[in-house]
């Protein structure tokens, strides 16, 4: 009798135990809808997300195991974040109509010199983008100066004749912007902060219709730069785990005022928009503070695990493309892995229909 009723007890504790990472997977599905200035800590639910949903995976089969009904708890928090899934998931239904007038957009964090042994190869470089027969690429982290600045302007001018490039001061980080269509304007969004992140938008003119162009480089985690060493000193593993929480809080404070100053610019826009970001975080307040009624190129044409980010075991979809689904329509994306950057590149085509484009400017 004892035995019976200790292991109820036990089968009763390991249940509510359970409802924790149910919690924390639900809430951490949900956080993006709270300023990360307001309550910051609960944002590492979000940055944790992956972690959780494996965990209660794990734990819906240990109670589908001993057929429990305790089985319910992580069922339901795996179908509350469905739309977190579907952000990093997705198997399009049926098959997509040929664009009748066809533009692919690539946005790649290049990240010259990942290592002393890897270097951007220009001509390399600009043999992929004629290969997937780009009209227009963003690139974030363009170097600053050097060969391989050089070869990059020269090979893809080959290609791409209009150009522009762009930081906020000097020594900070730059993006560049290449075309086949002339580039009519660009401007820097302005940043309500001192980083030395950058975004910038441009009206591009195709054929008679103009696109706005953002190119979007927002503030870091700083998670590879403050990784925790743990150690037998418990006092200085202590001290990481602190300035790491410190400093990653801090940069999504960073990151939401820049994605509200983006969200801002994108309102302001007289014409139909195409929005390529770095934006440093999964799916998150400024993923959709920016995002708002624009649609996701991978959501919408991607096929299969969608991660953009190589390291930190591949986990995360930092990089997207999005767009305004008025004007144009994604026929498919593509996102090889290339050596060159701790980013994989983004290569997005949509099919751009002109009349509704044309009918924008008209009302």
């Amino acid at each position: 009798m004892g035995r019976v009723v200790l292991n109820r007890f036990l089968l009763l504790l390991a249940g509510l135990l359970s409802l924790i990472p149910a919690f924390m997977a639900v809430a951490g599905c949900y956080v993006s809808y709270l300023h990360p200035s307001r309550q910051p800590a609960l944002h590492w639910l979000g940055h944790l997300l992956p972690i959780l949903l494996m965990l209660n995976l794990v734990i819906l089969l240990l109670w589908c195991w001993r057929r429990s009904r305790w089985a319910v708890v992580p069922i339901v928090a795996l179908l509350n974040c469905i739309p977190y899934l579907t952000s990093i998931f997705n198997w399009p239904v049926g098959k997509t109509a040929p664009p009748e007038r066809k533009v692919t957009v690539v946005s790649y964090n290049i990240r010259n010199e990942i290592s002393k042994n890897i270097l951007l190869d220009g001509q390399a470089f600009a043999r992929f983008i004629e290969e997937q027969e780009a009209d227009i690429v963003c690139l974030q982290e363009f170097p600053a100066g050097g060969a391989v600045r050089e070869g990059l302007i020269v090979e893809l001018t080959k290609l791409l004749p209009y150009y522009r490039i762009a930081s906020q001061k000097p020594g900070s980080l730059i993006v560049a912007l290449f075309s086949r269509y002339p580039i009519v304007e660009m401007q820097p969004v302005l940043f309500p902060d001192e980083s030395g992140n950058i975004s910038v938008w441009a009206d591009l003119d195709l054929g008679g219709v103009k696109i706005r162009v953002f190119n979007n480089h927002l503030q870091t985690t700083s998670v590879n730069q403050n990784r925790v060493k743990p150690s037998f000193n418990l006092g200085s593993t202590y001290e990481q785990i602190v300035r790491l929480k410190r400093v990653v809080e801090k940069n999504g404070v960073i990151r939401a005022r820049q994605a509200d100053a983006v969200r801002r610019e994108i309102d302001r826009s007289p014409y139909p928009v195409i929005v390529c970001s770095d934006f440093n975080t999964p799916p998150s307040y400024s993923y959709r503070v920016i995002k708002g009624r624009l649609r996701d190129s991978f959501r919408v044409a991607g096929k299969g695990y969608g991660y953009s980010y190589r390291y930190l075991r591949k986990l995360f979809r930092i990089d997207f493309v999005l767009y305004d689904p008025s004007v144009f329509r994604s026929t498919n994306y593509f996102s090889p892995e290339l050596e060159y950057s701790d980013h994989k590149p983004i290569v997005a085509t949509f099919d751009f229909t002109t009349d509704s484009a044309s009918s924008l400017f008209l009302k």
